[in-house]
């Protein structure tokens, strides 16, 4: 299953409890072990935005709950179930494709 994570900084940089090298670590921990695919952040930087790999919800709850930014208090997150059906012009492209041609969707 695929969750994309929303996380809202509810500080500013240099106000925040966690370091920037604390989140990274963390980053590339999800990254190495594969739970998180794509991350980075908003260019204005009040936003930090990941694609997350997991079983369940409560799988990618607990991945986005552990960002050191949220465990210290410094953002929350929202998470978003994405059903991800194309990626770089590859999967299928048609209704017939998707299984869902005679939804009239």
């Amino acid at each position: 299953m695929w969750f994309f994570c929303k996380r809202t900084h509810l500080k500013e940089p240099g106000r925040r409890v966690a370091t920037l090298d604390e989140h990274l670590v963390w980053m590339k921990h999800q990254h190495d072990t594969g739970r998180i695919i794509l991350s980075g952040p908003s260019p204005d930087l009040t936003l930090g935005l990941y694609l997350i790999r997991a079983d369940s919800r409560d799988d990618a709850e607990r991945i986005a709950a552990s960002d050191p930014y949220t465990v210290k208090g410094d953002s929350t997150f929202e998470l978003t179930q994405w059903n991800i059906r194309q990626i770089a012009g590859i999967g299928p492209f048609t209704a017939a494709d998707l299984g869902l041609a005679d939804r009239g969707l």
